[in-house]
């Protein structure tokens, strides 16, 4: 199965790093977001496990963990507003902007 992520609003060159399950799977400096799209960067991985746990993480501070269900929502996308980071899972992938 395919997890598909996507760093949305509020990245700012920072260092992120994304983990499945403990594992890390991204890891990028200077990631910003486009503000006309609201994007900065995605990554897909390849799971094998329907439940994994998904953690993203800005160097030297917001982090967030939260159980995906792959299956229900293989799409997560990652917003990072006001000091305060959310995942935010779909069934279906989210437009951008």
């Amino acid at each position: 199965m395919q997890l598909h992520v996507k760093l949305r609003d509020g990245f700012n060159n920072d260092t992120v790093s994304i983990t499945v399950n403990e594992k890390e799977v991204y890891r990028r400096s200077g990631v910003t977001t486009d503000l006309t799209i609201s994007f900065a960067d995605a990554v897909e991985v390849l799971v094998e496990e329907s439940v994994v746990k998904l953690g993203v993480a800005v160097e030297g501070g917001q982090r967030e963990q939260k159980e995906i269900r792959v299956r229900e929502t293989p799409f997560v996308d990652v917003w990072f507003i006001e000091g305060r980071m959310e995942l935010r899972g779909s069934k279906d992938e989210v437009p951008m902007l």
